[in-house]
């Protein structure tokens, strides 16, 4: 199968028009948005720069070409689908990577009322919320147990790709990861937040 590269910069308009120009172009039926950055450590004025460049990416550039992307889809006659990654983080709360984790809870919940505004239209949306992968963004992380618990890339990939083909408004993938959501939607929020913190190193 024949694959194009785009080089694009999501948190640019150029970078966002040009993927989009791509799509129309080649009558894409399916998006998987994954696009995403972080920020390690504790909340600070000093890391206003980074959290900037976070927000840009996770939510702004990803608001704007989703919004294209959807245009597109609207306009063709085939049904399409569009999977974006979210994360656990952002159905819970992450201490030491607080504005990920909140630019996570963004798309969790941007899919979600899109999944009831789109019903009917052809074009499905969800969200995919993994826990740890074993990344290069995790190995930033520096998570006390290191790749203790993070799920193989090839393994999360396969799982948001079945996300995407079988049209799924939400999906959490691996047994452990199903978990701790629905413990994390039991238990107390004090108790979740407290317990979401500690595989990290304090700073």
């Amino acid at each position: 199968m024949p694959c194009e590269i785009i080089v694009a910069d999501q948190r640019e308009i150029e970078g966002r028009e040009k993927i989009a120009a791509k799509v129309a172009e080649l009558q894409v039926t399916a998006a998987l948005l994954v696009a995403g950055m972080t920020s390690v450590g504790s909340f600070d004025a000093g890391r206003a720069d980074t959290y900037a460049e976070v927000i840009e990416t996770n939510i702004l550039g990803f608001t704007d070409l989703l919004a294209r992307l959807i245009a597109i889809f609207r306009e063709q006659p085939f049904e399409s689908s569009v999977i974006a990654v979210s994360s656990l983080a952002g159905e819970t709360s992450v201490p030491f990577q607080a504005v990920y984790g909140a630019s996570k809870a963004y798309v969790s919940t941007l899919m979600r009322a899109l999944s009831v505004e789109l019903a009917g239209t052809g074009v499905s949306v969800g969200s995919f919320a993994p826990g740890g992968i074993d990344t290069d963004m995790a190995a930033l992380s520096d998570l006390k147990w290191g790749r203790l618990g993070l799920m193989d890339v090839d393994r999360c990939a396969a799982h948001a790709v079945h996300a995407l083909v079988y049209r799924q408004s939400f999906a959490i993938p691996g047994m452990g990861n199903q978990l701790t959501y629905l413990a994390s939607r039991v238990l107390p929020r004090s108790l979740v937040n407290r317990i979401a913190a500690l595989p990290y190193r304090r700073p």
